[in-house]
């Protein structure tokens, strides 16, 4: 299999790797934050008495701005994989403009481009899509444990 790719889809790559590694960071950073959270201890000593809805929309602040940042990754991917294929094609097409005829040989290098950046973009984007969503979930669970730790506790 012949690995070269034009300048074009590299930088593309490049900017996909990048966008990877700072899902992964979100997606971990946020993962961490919201093990503490889930020992009862931490979360009677944080709020030893029940909060007020304005005091737990501050304290998940943070950890929701940091989520928020995973379907951004997902869709700014998902564009970078779209416009790899755009340029892609338009190469193959210069290609074959330029050579004057239209053979396999001519599409192939452009089209591998197109197809490879697309790919990327999608592995790149669906974890992300999937972080996301296990997060918000995670956080929702949390705060519905903060209500039961108060509703349980009594006067």
């Amino acid at each position: 299999m012949n690995w070269t790719f034009s300048i074009p889809a590299i930088l593309i790559f490049v900017l996909l790797f990048c966008f990877s590694l700072s899902s992964f960071y979100f997606f971990f950073r946020t993962i961490l934050g919201l093990r503490k959270l889930e020992d009862k201890n931490f979360r009677l000593e944080v709020f030893p008495e029940e909060p007020t809805e304005a005091e737990v929309e501050l304290f998940f602040s943070p950890l929701e701005r940091t989520v928020r940042w995973l379907p951004t990754i997902a869709s700014l991917s998902m564009l970078l994989g779209l416009l790899g294929t755009v340029i892609g094609i338009n190469s193959a097409f210069g290609s074959m403009e330029a050579q004057g005829k239209v053979s396999l040989e001519v599409l192939a290098g452009g089209i591998k481009d197109a197809l490879n950046t697309t790919i990327v973009g999608l592995l790149v984007a669906i974890p992300s899509l999937y972080f996301h969503r296990f997060t918000e979930n995670k956080i929702r669970y949390i705060s519905e444990l903060m209500v039961k730790d108060f509703s349980t506790k009594g006067p």
